[in-house]
Order: structure tokens, then C-alpha cells, then sequence
């Protein structure tokens, strides 16, 4: 495994080489493009990562990246500039940059930052059995299920459940993806205590994207999932296209086993595009009132829409509160019967507030097991009505 430094400056390219060390088997240098491109070539495989210095030009730069994302776009690169400017940033992730750091970086951030890049690269690699792709890296598997959690009103916990439910499934050895689809207050950032250097708002940005691409907008977390958060400027999620957030989700199903997406608490367009997207729809309520009657009302919603009901499960947060509403009142005023329930617990606003989902903090307890069984819920069976012949909108308007 092999780290190419593309750095003029002598000095500079050995002070990254020794903040690389021990990460690395080797570090490749190159003075320009044509060595770097030369390297590339005579090293193939073993090159993971590349780290273009500040004394290489931003045109140079821009250039050889664009043409190692052509060649090789399993590497992972990183540009260290003097200055950034937002028209340099869009730019670098039109072809493909992974990260932009500052020259003034010290050396844990330039590892920290060369160890995720690498980390990428691996994963990205993996998943194309080692060798550079040739077709769509989704292409002969069989695609994954997408589960979408909603609640029109706030405060339930969807982003609660949500990223637990993709921590649990993972629990399995299954791979999977989590998406904040709250594009103006997504939480799961907060909720995972991830630090993202992009946001869906970048994917949907990027040109020509394919699901190998769409890999490097993705954060890992330390349980496995990868996740796709929101944008960290509110005012920037008007102008992603909704049609572009569906093109972005059938490509995650195209690589992961399985989809989580979180929601906000409206039926945005965004929002109908998941549902159309989903072969599980989890609908979440708690055990109050003006939550129950939003939780009919949406499932009037989506009767009127023709989603198909047998992919609707319904689950009551909190189940256990002395609120005096039970259950069995619940479910005669849904007309429908309640599949799941989660506990109350204490660890769950501590873990909230850590940013660790509960199921690796209390692993064994009521609510994690809670989360057991809605996971359960979307992995024994296939749904009915997800033939081929029915992909066309379900909210396709005519």
C-alpha cells in the first residue's frame, strides 16, 4: 500500500512524507503531474491515497486530479492549499477531491485526514473486488432495501430510531447506508458525533455522479455505517434538486445492503421521493394525542397515494409512558394495529446527548432489543409489490 505526495518544494513534501509515517507501507514522491501520472502507472494497484502540496498550481492540480478520477477514481485525494476560495472548493469536488486542508495544518490533521482518505480508498476497493471498475459497481448484485422513517409530527425520535435501526442492521455483517433527508435540521451528525467534510448537499452538486463517487461524499462512523448527512447551511437545501435526491438514493441501494433515510416532519418533495423509493415505510408516533391523530392522518396520506400498505410498519415510541393512552386505544383509533413498540429509558437522552447510538452504549438492554425487533421487521421478508413492473412514481403525477 502505497501514499503519492505530489509536492515541487523538496522541504515541504518531506515534512508530509514524515507526518505519513507509520501510516503507510511506502510513499511514492512526485514533483509534477507527469512523474505523478508516470508513478500511477508503474505502481497500479498499490497506490491508495494522493496528496497534492500547496507549491503545486491550483490549475495542476485540478488537472491531475480530474485525470487520476478517469484513470483510477478509487484513489483517494487530498489538497493542501494556502488559500481556499468556495469557487476552488466546487471545482475539487467536480473532479473528485476528497478533502481540502490548509497549508497551516499540523501533522495530526494531515494524518487524520490522509488515514480517512485511505480508509475510503480501501472500502471503495473492496467493494470492487480489487480492480478497476469496469461498469457500474452495483452491477450483478441484487439491490438493497431502502427503509425510510417518518413521523409528521416532531419530537418522536425519528432520528432517534433511525440511526439506530442502521447500526442494527448492520449488527448482521450487512452493509448499510444512512441518510439525513432533514435538509434544513438534520440532526444524525449530532446524533453520531461525526465531524462530515461532505453533506448530501455536495453529492447532489457533483456532476455525472455514479455510486463510486457518491461512496467519497460519505462519512463512516465507527460502528460501520456509512452515512450521507445533511448540509450544514440550512439555506443551501432549497436549491438541491428533489429529483436529484431520488437519482442519489437508487444509486446507495445500488452499493449497500440497506438504505436508512431519516426525514423531517413534512411531505417535501424530497420526502415523496424517498416514500417512492422505500420498501419499508416505518411510521412513528408517541403516546400523546396530537401524535396519534398526525399518525392517521399520514396513513389516510398514503392510502390516498396507493403506498402500499403491507410495506407500512408502525411503531409507538415511549410505549410504556403513564400518559393515559394505552396501546390498545391507539390502535382503535388507527383502525390498525401497532407493530412495534419501543420502550422508555433514561440511557436514551444520555446516549442522545454522548452521541452514541444506544445500541452500542446498552447493547443488551430493553430499548436496544426494542430496535431488534423493528430491524427484524424489514429483514425476514421481501415485501410484496416491488417487481420491476411496479418501479414507476408512486406520486407520479399524471
Amino acid at each position: 500500500m502505497a501514499v503519492l505526495i505530489v509536492e515541487p518544494h523538496d522541504g515541504y513534501a518531506t515534512w508530509l512524507a514524515n507526518a505519513l509515517s507509520g501510516l503507510t507501507d511506502r510513499v511514492i514522491r512526485a514533483a509534477d503531474p507527469d512523474e505523478a501520472m508516470a508513478a500511477v502507472a508503474a505502481e497500479g494497484r498499490e497506490v491508495l491515497a494522493a496528496i497534492f502540496g500547496p507549491s503545486l498550481g491550483d490549475r495542476d492540480a485540478l488537472a491531475l486530479a480530474g485525470a487520476l478520477q478517469q484513470g483510477t477514481p478509487d484513489v483517494s485525494v487530498l489538497l493542501i492549499r494556502r488559500q481556499e476560495s468556495g469557487e476552488l472548493i466546487r471545482q475539487a469536488l467536480k473532479v473528485g477531491i476528497k478533502d481540502i486542508l490548509s497549508s497551516a495544518s499540523d501533522e495530526n490533521a494531515v494524518r487524520t485526514a490522509a488515514a480517512k482518505a485511505i480508509e475510503i480508498a480501501r472500502v471503495l476497493r473492496g467493494r470492487l473486488g480489487g480492480g478497476a471498475p469496469t461498469s457500474d459497481p452495483g452491477e450483478g448484485r441484487s439491490p438493497g432495501r431502502v427503509v425510510t422513517v417518518f413521523s409528521s409530527k416532531g419530537g418522536c425520535g425519528k432520528t432517534f430510531l433511525s440511526t439506530n435501526l442502521a447500526v442494527a442492521l448492520s449488527r448482521s455483517g450487512a452493509e448499510v447506508a444512512l441518510v439525513d433527508l432533514d435538509l434544513h435540521f438534520g440532526d444524525v451528525a449530532i446524533m453520531l458525533h461525526l465531524f462530515p467534510s461532505h453533506t448530501i448537499y455536495d453529492a447532489a452538486q457533483s456532476p455525472g455522479l455514479d455510486a463510486l463517487t457518491l461512496k467519497s461524499f460519505l462519512t463512516r462512523h465507527d460502528s460501520g455505517i456509512w452515512t450521507l448527512v445533511a448540509p450544514t447551511e440550512p439555506t443551501v437545501a432549497d436549491t438541491i434538486n428533489p429529483g436529484t435526491i431520488g437519482s442519489i438514493l437508487k444509486l446507495l441501494r445500488s452499493a449497500f445492503d440497506y438504505v436508512v433515510i431519516d426525514t423531517p416532519p413534512a411531505f417535501s418533495e424530497p420526502v415523496l421521493g424517498a416514500f417512492d423509493e422505500s420498501d419499508w415505510l416505518v411510521m412513528l408516533a408517541t403516546l400523546d394525542v396530537p401524535s396519534i391523530k398526525n399518525l392517521k392522518l399520514t396513513l389516510q396520506t398514503m392510502e390516498l397515494l396507493h403506498f402500499p400498505k403491507n410495506r407500512i410498519r408502525v411503531v409507538v415510541n415511549r410505549a410504556d409512558s403513564k400518559v393515559g393512552l394505552r396501546l390498545p386505544d391507539v390502535e382503535k383509533l388507527l383502525s390498525s394495529s401497532v407493530d412495534a413498540t419501543i420502550p422508555s429509558s433514561r440511557s436514551v437522552p444520555l446516549s442522545v446527548n454522548k452521541g452514541s447510538p444506544i445500541m452500542l452504549e446498552e447493547p443488551k438492554g430493553p430499548v436496544a432489543e426494542s430496535i431488534r425487533r423493528i430491524a427484524a421487521l424489514v429483514v425476514e421478508s421481501q415485501p410484496a409489490g416491488r417487481t420491476k413492473k411496479q418501479r414507476r412514481s408512486l406520486f407520479a403525477r399524471s
